[in-house]
């Protein structure tokens, strides 16, 4: 058991050339290199690194980089970009159900209301113009009294699904 701990103590001191690091991780040469002069592997003698070390830097770098490092790890990417994933099919979830609605037709079903009301309110003065002609002002109060509170009737009882634009029978009481 003693001899199999020395052998695992050596392989972690084993110095290896840059050709067999680049075997080792599956990368070339060159790769190898490049990450030398970024500082992510450290040699220990021209062309040597110990296994161990620059092994567990190569993971380290391949991960993201250090966890106590300000920066934002690749992992850290990966995961937020799960979370948007997870996110944008609960959202489509709702919308399927009836119980999310997209932004443009909620607008596009307001400003129907929107312009039916006003439609409806402003053909108040035409419609009891001549119904109001030559009477006092209590007859006169309470008819435009009645059509407005017919036209915030039908505002009550309006229902996007019967019309998707305003026209003349969502306008007239």
């Amino acid at each position: 058991m003693g001899n199999q701990k020395a052998k695992v103590e050596s392989q972690q001191d084993r110095e290896v050339i840059t050709s067999e690091l680049a075997a080792i991780v599956g990368k070339t040469p060159q790769w190898i290199r490049q990450l030398t002069r970024d500082g992510v592997l450290k040699q220990v003698g021209r062309g040597k690194y110990l296994l161990a070390e620059s092994v567990q830097a190569y993971c380290e770098h391949i991960s993201g980089g250090k966890e106590e490092d300000k920066k934002p790890r690749l992992i850290d990417y990966k995961t937020e970009h799960e979370k948007a994933k997870a996110e944008k099919a609960a959202l489509e979830l709702e919308q399927m159900k009836g119980n999310l609605h997209a932004a443009a037709d909620v607008e596009i079903l307001l400003s129907d209301l929107i312009l039916t009301t006003k439609s409806r309110l402003l053909a108040v003065p035409n419609r009891i113009a001549t119904e109001c002609e030559n009477e006092p002002a209590n007859v006169v109060e309470a008819v435009v009294r009645r059509e407005i509170e017919s036209a915030l009737s039908s505002l009550a009882k309006y229902s996007p699904m019967e019309s998707n634009a305003p026209n003349q029978s969502n306008m007239e009481g």
